[in-house]
């Protein structure tokens, strides 16, 4: 079957449509490849990616991990699949390097390492860099830090310039260890540059609070509060809520050196309370946010378990109409990795076995099981075994 999508063309599309806060038109648009029966494994693959990468711009890490397993479960049936696996591998770890889970990070990059990074784009490979120069700064490793960052620079400079500042924004954070303001604002100027340019105010936002983080390390404190302000007017453009983390950290630094800012001049007492306000508004649009994300989610959840009340009916009348505890898989709406599963388990294998058998998470099988437990009406793997 021939590929019926062009994956530039449409991971153009997805972007301008992401660039645009159009998040529903770009899962719309997704969801009619992955169930469109022309599709290919290679297109469902590509659509799945794009969709982890729809769900990680509003910081739903959770979707953003499960849509990358899909992705590598359809990608790994097409003829790319060492492409494929470097890729799934390395978004996995932007995926934990967000949600700063550092506990097997290590072990990630090592796995990424003796990949062949030359199957993908440089756009990825930029950000990896980025990754690599984060944990450098973290060790103290600053020279190893700038030259990956100048690398990433040299790869996306020329033929995808709208994330480069993704890169300027690491400089300034490097630049917040070196305490080297010329670098600073150097970043800080190109990286606005190419935001305004192609209206990418995620980055405009984040340029805006690292340099404000920078000022406010130096007890700048005039410099780092209009900085902040200025951060808060993006945010009230931008829908998806912002990784909050670090700017409450911000915050309670702020509210620490309150007193002492007091006593210097009432114009310090005034930008105090404007970026308060600023925050404050903040912490409403992201619980509004939350509220429609878990709302969302609830109503997925209905539609699961209607779905699966409807198998238990069925399950019951087969098991009344032949009094006896043998079901015959063949008659249930069981999905080929369910299969996969419950043929794993009558040989023996473990969560853990099965997992790395199919190159999925713990989780994942966990998941499958709870729902093949609940569609054969069983209780435990044992029952799968007979």
């Amino acid at each position: 079957m021939a590929q019926t999508v062009e994956p530039d063309k449409l991971t153009k599309e997805i972007q301008d449509l992401n660039r645009n806060n159009q998040l529903e038109q770009s899962i719309i648009v997704l969801e009619n490849i992955i169930n469109n029966r022309k599709s290919t494994h290679l297109d469902r693959y590509y659509a799945y990616l794009l969709k982890s990468l729809t769900y990680k711009r509003v910081f739903d890490y959770a979707s953003a991990q499960k849509n990358l397993e899909l992705a590598y479960d359809e990608g790994i049936k097409s003829n790319k699949k060492e492409e494929v696996k470097t890729r799934i591998a390395i978004e996995l770890l932007f995926v934990n390097f967000d949600q700063q889970r550092y506990d097997n990070i290590d072990d990630q990059i090592k796995k990424i390492e003796a990949m062949d990074l030359s199957l993908v784009d440089s756009t990825t490979l930029a950000f990896y860099y980025n990754v690599l120069a984060a944990l450098d700064m973290k060790n103290n490793k600053f020279d190893e830090a700038s030259k990956k960052l100048l690398a990433g620079i040299s790869l996306i400079e020329n033929h995808d310039p709208q994330h480069l500042p993704a890169v300027y924004i690491k400089q300034i954070q490097l630049s917040q260890y070196t305490d080297d303001e010329e670098l600073a604002l150097e970043a800080f100027r190109k990286g606005v540059h190419f935001s305004e340019k192609f209206s990418l105010d995620i980055y405009k936002m984040e340029l805006y609070r690292q340099l404000s983080r920078f000022y406010f390390l130096r007890e700048n404190y005039k410099n780092a509060y209009q900085l902040l302000a200025i951060v808060g007017d993006l945010i009230g453009s931008f829908e998806a809520p912002s990784r909050s983390g670090e700017l409450n950290a911000l915050e309670r630094k702020i509210m620490e050196s309150r007193k002492d800012l007091e006593l210097r001049n009432d114009r310090n007492i005034l930008i105090f309370i404007s970026v308060l306000s600023v925050i404050l508004l903040i912490l409403i649009g992201v619980l509004f946010k939350l509220y429609r994300v878990n709302k969302r989610s609830r109503m997925q959840v209905e539609l699961e378990n209607k779905r699966i009340r409807k198998e238990l009916d069925i399950i019951s009348k087969e098991l009344n109409e032949s009094n006896q505890g043998k079901i015959d898989l063949s008659k249930f709406n069981l999905i080929e990795r369910q299969l996969e599963i419950i043929e794993l388990i009558k040989k023996g294998k473990s969560n853990k076995e099965i997992a790395a058998q199919l190159f999925i998470s713990e989780n994942t099988v966990k998941y499958h099981l709870k729902v093949i437990y609940n569609l054969l009406g069983i209780d435990n793997r044992d029952s799968l075994k007979s």
